[in-house]
């Protein structure tokens, strides 16, 4: 298996090596290509939108596009202010955590997850659509296979890790704008005199449209363009939630990854519009409005033929291919998203850890089981996926944006500089809240849906927080009567290698020590029983890389200090029993393969005497208990060891949770 698994996914790095994050972090330019895909997938079928809004007139199809590119940049400055104010990722979760309350959080947190699943599930789906439409008949059968193999094949991309999946994406991404810009930019310079004569005459068109529907309903046609638009912003919070990606210096690279983000989006919508204005390209039944762009630029530049089709045929490939780069995103995302959920214990804490390759694994295969449960339940169909994606989305641009001007009016109180970012804020909520409406207005079951599966996914979240606050407590009262917690001096802690101050013949004891140091304080009111005849104590932990880990060297290190603190505690409390004691820390992605190695090289030569001990608790069950029932270490390191002809003793503590 653990062949087949480096064949799958690669072989692990090195974790020792200072420089091992430098696999989980990139640059700009292949941070705009891992989180780019999905706002630039709305350059595919955005225009198409607005151009069918507006129900073929050239004023409302003007004016809604000038405000979609407003919007487009209002949105991208909220969002990289988000992150100077919040430099360590997140999103708009962790801007909802520090201003508008944990439950707000909860809320924008668990929409941003349904946001990546259903991203990843719309654009599988949107391109099998696209290649289905060139392939035969007898193909369109396939979709629904097609669409889940797909989205299974980008799951075992992204868990090779975020530098593999940049690579494979990178030649999908230039070959789609390189096309655009190279046809429809040659295009418009042989129709360049088209556009003004097509602005000239908004005003009258606009007239026209009033004098038809008369004032409410002419703005009610603007507004409801406009709105349809949502789904042209989705993608835009990607670089606010995978800053922990990015090299250092983050907040620059993030500033950069936004304009680049942003800018290229918005440049091509814009050469798009040009292109319908300057060839006419208006609505028709079955026919995306881009092709029929492409096919009116082709007969301009080259005429019929092979050429002719080439220049219809590669941009036209490459905005298939982009849709599955676009459910790159949800990839990068939605894992990072989870990750933080784990962190403040609304998810299982496994969800925060990363695998030998340093990707987020358990975080992808929940977001591909979405998607896979998405696209399987919809039988693949665009309609329903689009209703509840866009209405995710904007739920949780709204919490963001309004826990952001909540963050701003604070600083109000801190006499800091606030009014440009209240305002900027402000604005941007405002904008949401009234695309959240068209959106729900449009789509009334999708909003419905949207809000069924918000509402279960929050519930269980507290439901799992809940049961990790109770055992907690339910440890520490343990802990309280078996002994008093003993606080080590303050003082730099001596680092002392494994078995340093333990004779090399003494028989000892290897206790392993998970996340509950509560447990092992239990435990140590054992320790007489236990370590009769033996030389001494080894305190066994490891160190692991989580999604915060992936901040830099420095903050994994200062994580290993504050480790090593935790455990000078239950050293001092050895001590005091009367043995050597010395501590062991290993740094590791895998808690189990941590450990095991670890203990492995701990009793390597030593006495047969020698034991490790650990210890897990038995709390009351709970409905949750089986999504958290792995996290048991000390059970499964048990069967690894015997495995190797190593014993080990597991104390349970039974807990009143």
């Amino acid at each position: 298996m653990r062949r087949l698994r480096h064949a799958v996914l690669g072989t692990d790095p090195d974790l020792s090596d200072p420089r091992v994050l430098d696999r989980v972090t990139v640059g700009v330019l292949a941070a705009w290509i891992a989180m780019g895909g999905d706002l630039l997938g709305s350059c595919v079928y955005g225009p198409d939108v607005l151009g069918r809004a507006s129900g073929g007139h050239r004023g409302v199809l003007v004016v809604a596009g000038l405000a979609t590119l407003a919007t487009l940049a209002v949105l991208a400055l909220a969002y990289t202010r988000m992150v100077v104010h919040f430099p360590h990722g997140g999103g708009g979760y962790t801007a909802a955590r520090h201003a508008a309350g944990e439950r707000t959080a909860l809320v924008s947190g668990v929409a941003l997850v349904l946001d990546a699943g259903f991203n990843v599930a719309v654009s599988v789906v949107t391109c099998v659509e696209a290649a289905a439409a060139v392939l035969p008949a007898g193909w369109a059968a396939m979709r629904l296979p097609a669409a889940l193999a797909l989205v299974a094949l980008l799951a075992i991309v992204n868990l090779r890790g975020v530098k593999e999946s940049v690579a494979l994406l990178a030649p999908i991404l230039l070959a789609f704008v390189g096309s655009h810009l190279l046809v429809l930019g040659a295009a418009l310079a042989q129709r360049a005199g088209a556009i003004p004569d097509a602005v000239a005459a908004v005003p009258g068109d606009l007239s026209r449209l009033a004098a038809d529907r008369g004032a409410v309903g002419a703005l009610g046609t603007l507004v409801r363009a406009y709105a349809m638009g949502g789904a042209i912003y989705t993608g835009l919070e990607a670089v606010s939630n995978g800053v922990p990606i990015l090299r250092e210096p983050k907040v620059r690279s993030a500033r950069r990854t936004m304009l680049l983000l942003a800018g290229v989006p918005a440049l091509l919508i814009t050469v798009i519009l040009a292109g319908y204005l300057a060839y006419d390209v208006r609505p028709s039944p079955g026919v995306p409005m881009n092709a029929a762009l492409f096919e009116r630029a082709a007969a301009q530049l080259v005429g019929g033929g092979l050429a002719g089709r080439l220049a219809v045929a590669v941009p036209l490939l490459a905005e298939a291919a982009l849709l599955v780069m676009a459910a790159q995103t949800g990839f990068v995302d939605g894992p990072r998203i989870l990750g933080a959920l784990a962190t403040d214990r609304y998810m299982p804490r496994r969800l925060s850890r990363l695998n030998g390759r340093l990707a987020p694994a358990a975080g992808i295969l929940v977001v591909a089981t979405v998607a896979l449960a998405a696209t399987a339940l919809t039988g693949a169909a665009l309609e329903p996926l689009i209703a509840v994606f866009v209405t995710s989305v904007f739920v949780t641009f709204s919490i963001s944006q309004w826990a952001m001007l909540r963050h701003a009016l604070r600083r109000r109180l801190l006499h800091a500089p606030w009014r440009a970012d209240a305002a900027l804020h402000a604005l941007a909520l405002t904008l949401c809240a009234v695309i959240l409406a068209g959106t729900a207005a449009r789509w009334r079951a999708g909003a419905a849906v949207t809000l069924l599966l918000v509402a279960a996914a929050v519930a269980l979240a507290l439901a799992i927080r809940r049961r990790y606050d109770a055992v907690a407590r339910a440890a520490e009262a343990a802990a309280g009567q078996a002994s008093p917690p003993v606080v080590p001096e303050e003082r730099q802690a001596e680092v002392v290698g494994a078995g340093t101050l333990i004779a090399r013949d003494a028989p000892v004891a290897v206790l392993v020590l998970g996340d509950r140091v509560a447990l092992a304080r239990v435990g140590l009111a054992w320790l007489a029983r236990l370590t009769a005849g033996l030389g001494g104590v080894i305190l066994a932990g490891a160190t692991l890389l989580d999604a915060e880990a992936v901040q830099g060297e420095e903050h994994l290190r200062a994580r290993e200090r504050e480790r090593r603190r935790q455990l000078e505690g239950l050293a001092e409390q050895v001590r005091r029993s009367g043995l050597p004691v010395a501590i062991a820390l290993r740094r590791g992605a895998d808690a189990l393969e941590t450990t095991a190695s670890l203990v492995t090289d701990l009793m390597r030569r030593r006495p047969a005497q020698s034991m490790v001990v650990g210890f897990r608790s038995t709390p009351d069950g709970a409905a949750v208990d089986p999504l958290l029932r792995d996290e048991d270490l000390s059970v499964r390191l048990q069967a690894r060891l015997q495995r190797a002809g190593i014993p080990m003793i597991v104390l349970s503590v039974p807990l009143e949770a």
